[in-house]
């Protein structure tokens, strides 16, 4: 087993969380202590890897210690001298083109947040999954987008897959992977535990989930086949990777082996074999991102609000109902996910300057912290 440097680690990951609040400061310091352990552990979990190979690394998508985990294995093999890609479920397939930009150093992260239009399509908090990113792009690691673009999908709880015009089919394999019973009854229990999902119909929800499978196992296998010299880490939720139902019977049937799935020790009890690899979780969570206090309704004149949390701040500031927000901190705003690119990574306490619209012709300027 190979022992990865803390003092490199250290200085990666030191990088990474640049905010100078206490707050960032705390998480970097525990990612400092806490990650070494764990790619040590997929080091040894993963030592028998070699490309051509995929490695699954399954996700709980709003918590931090799974994206820890999948940064650990992608270092682990990184560290052993192999070429690693990171296939990524929550980048849509037509927005390739601005992970490879963002690779290359052409952009910066907001801007391929932007141009993936991630605060729209995917929305968990981009902190998330920034040092996975950050590390690919200090390394030169290919990032692979994934998963089936939202149109298709909302098409696809429309009308079903046989209901497609052939322009949409033709997204799809032309020969779908059937559909393992275990996995149908998996998808199930999910469609039963979610009120979300509203009216859609049980078979569309399942056609929707088979997709999303179809989609990134055809994108992977892809991948593989055209870079045999490689080792894909495919970054999804765990049901799509799990017992390898989804993802990775999909992926088997195109490249004629499974790969290697990684669940986290809390899958353990509940799915013991569902994987071929548990790496245990640290506990720690995201610092709390900072708040204006407001609730923003989008619309053909921008981004309005349309009422406020209990002590907000922005509306102590003077912020009013019905105020359209024009610019914060000098990012021009026209929709409610231009407000999400300009704070992303800010905290409580971090001071912001928000420009709006009032009455039509009323331009007003106003300078808070966030709480």
């Amino acid at each position: 087993m190979k022992v990865i440097s803390l003092a490199c680690l250290t200085l990666f990951l030191s990088t990474i969380f640049y905010s100078t609040t206490q707050a960032n400061d705390d998480l970097n310091g525990r990612i400092e202590r806490d990650l070494t352990p764990q790619i040590n552990a997929a080091a040894n979990a993963l030592s028998n890897v070699m490309a051509p190979a995929v490695i699954y690394v399954g996700e709980q998508h709003d918590q931090l210690p799974y994206h820890l985990n999948q940064l650990a294995v992608i270092i682990s093999l990184k560290e052993r001298g192999l070429k690693v890609a990171i296939g990524m479920e929550m980048i849509q397939t037509p927005f390739q083109q601005h992970l490879d930009d963002y690779i290359n150093g052409q952009i910066d992260f907001v801007t391929m947040l932007e141009r993936t239009e991630y605060f729209t399509r995917w929305r968990y908090d981009a902190r998330l999954y920034q040092p996975i990113f950050k590390y690919a792009r200090q390394y030169n690691l290919p990032l692979i987008a994934l998963n089936a673009p939202r149109e298709l999908t909302d098409r696809v709880s429309e009308v079903g897959i046989a209901g497609l015009d052939p322009k949409e089919r033709a997204e799809l394999p032309d020969k779908l992977t059937s559909l393992d019973p275990q996995y149908r009854t998996l998808l199930e229990d999910v469609f039963k535990e979610h009120e979300e999902f509203g009216d859609m119909d049980i078979e569309r929800f399942i056609e929707v989930q088979r997709s999303w499978d179809e989609i990134m196992g055809k994108k992977s296998a892809e991948f593989i086949r055209a870079n045999p010299d490689h080792v894909l880490v495919v970054l999804a939720g765990v049901q799509h990777v799990a017992n390898g139902y989804g993802i990775p019977r999909r992926v088997e049937k195109d490249v004629g082996f499974r790969g290697t799935i990684v669940l986290s020790g809390n899958e353990r009890t509940d799915i013991p074999e569902g994987a071929d690899v548990f790496l245990d979780l640290k506990e720690g969570v995201l610092p709390q991102s900072g708040r204006m206090g407001v609730f923003i309704k989008s619309s053909e004149s921008g981004a309005i609000v349309s009422g406020f949390t209990e002590d907000s701040p922005a509306k102590e500031a003077g912020i009013e109902e019905n105020d359209t927000i024009t610019e914060v901190n000098g990012r021009t705003v026209e929709r409610f996910e231009d407000i999400k690119l300009a704070l992303w990574d800010k905290l409580p306490g971090d001071s912001v300057l928000l420009k709006v619209r009032r009455d039509h012709d009323t331009h007003l300027q106003k300078s808070f912290n966030l709480h």
